[in-house]
Formats: C-alpha cells, sequence, structure tokens
C-alpha cells in the first residue's frame, strides 16, 4: 500500500511538471509572437507614415498644384497625355498669356518629375521632383500596372484611347500610384500606400 501511494505522487508530479512545460511554451510562443509584432510595428510605422505624406503630397501636387504652377483640375488645354506623362496649359487661352505644366514618370528611379513652360510647349524648364524632398528608397509606380501612372477618359466615362482619339476628347484624367519604401512588405518593416485621385478637364 505504502509503495503504490509513492507512485501515485510521482505520477501526478509528472503531470503537473509537463502541464507547466505546456503552459510555458504557448506563453512563450505568444509572448515571442507580440515582441516580433511590436518590432515590425515599431519598425514598419515611420516607414508608413513616410510612404502616406509622399503619396498624398505628391497627388496634391499633380492634381491641385499650388500658386506657381496649378494642377490638372486647372487645366485648359492638354498638350500630350500618354500613361507616364500629361502636360497642358493653364490660364488664358494664348501660349503668350498662358503657362504650361509637365508631369512625367521616371521609369528609372521611378518618381515624377514636373516641369513648366510659357511658350505652349515648345520648350520646358529643368525638371524638379515632387515632392522635393522624396528619397531615392522610396518609389512611385502605377496600381494596376507598374508603368502606367495616368490614364484618360471621354464624355460619358468612357476610355480615351492615344492614336485613334484626340486630346481635345480628354474630359478627365486618372492618377493611379502605389507608393513603397524598399519592397513594401509589412514583414521587411516596409511601407506602402495606394492612391487614386482624378481630375475633370473642363471644355471651353
Amino acid at each position: 500500500m505504502h509503495g503504490n501511494r509513492l507512485k501515485k505522487e510521482k505520477g501526478a508530479t509528472l503531470t503537473e511538471i509537463i502541464v507547466v512545460i505546456l503552459v510555458i511554451t504557448i506563453l512563450g510562443a505568444v509572448f515571442s509572437g507580440i515582441v516580433i509584432f511590436l518590432v515590425q510595428l515599431y519598425m514598419y510605422g515611420p516607414r508608413q507614415l513616410d510612404t502616406a505624406k509622399v503619396a498624398e503630397e505628391a497627388s496634391y501636387a499633380v492634381i491641385e498644384g499650388n500658386q506657381d504652377f496649378r494642377g490638372i483640375r486647372y487645366a485648359r488645354t492638354p498638350l500630350d497625355a500618354s500613361a507616364t506623362q500629361f502636360s497642358y496649359t493653364y490660364g488664358y487661352p494664348t501660349s503668350d498669356e498662358g503657362i504650361s505644366v509637365r508631369f512625367r514618370w521616371d521609369p528609372l528611379d521611378k518618381h515624377i518629375y514636373r516641369s513648366s513652360s510659357t511658350d505652349g510647349g515648345s520648350s520646358w524648364s529643368q525638371e524638379t521632383v515632387i515632392p522635393y524632398y522624396i528619397s531615392s528608397s522610396i518609389t512611385i509606380d502605377g496600381k494596376a500596372t507598374p508603368s502606367v501612372i495616368f490614364s484618360y477618359k471621354k464624355a460619358g466615362d468612357a476610355d480615351w484611347v492615344s492614336g485613334s482619339d484626340s486630346l481635345s476628347e480628354i474630359r478627365r484624367v486618372i492618377l493611379n500610384i502605389t507608393v513603397k519604401s524598399g519592397s513594401g512588405s509589412f514583414s521587411e518593416f516596409q511601407g506602402a500606400v495606394d492612391l487614386l485621385a482624378s481630375a475633370e478637364i473642363k471644355s471651353f
């Protein structure tokens, strides 16, 4: 009887040890998961904020512009339209009084550049990147197709087709971009933002 009681006590102790080990293992896995997530969030947060800021300011520069260079919303006459570039004149109808602006996406550094013209697009100023502070680690691509940041609509929201439709038929310009730092992957502590914006081209 005494020996059986010792065996039972030993068995109960072993069970308790196993339960404790399992609980510690589960808690350790949960804790390590939380730590990894917090580290990722700590590294990811600032980069996500950086990409979001770049996306918003690039979009605002293209669509709204500023007092020196009006954005697409103020376009009067389209001068050129492609998947990577759009240029237009705003202001007075004559080339002497109007100002032209061109936005161009560069496939090498994947940034958007702006230039201006005072002679109706015959000559252009030196390009400046927008926003001016964008770093080389942040890139801008087309969202649906990497090399397509601009698309266009005609009246009735029909697609405008380059080569078959005239520039005067463009009624809306769509900017559809993905801005990311590095690979844009959360697991690699990188940020990514998708942004869609558009502006109507008024008919004069």
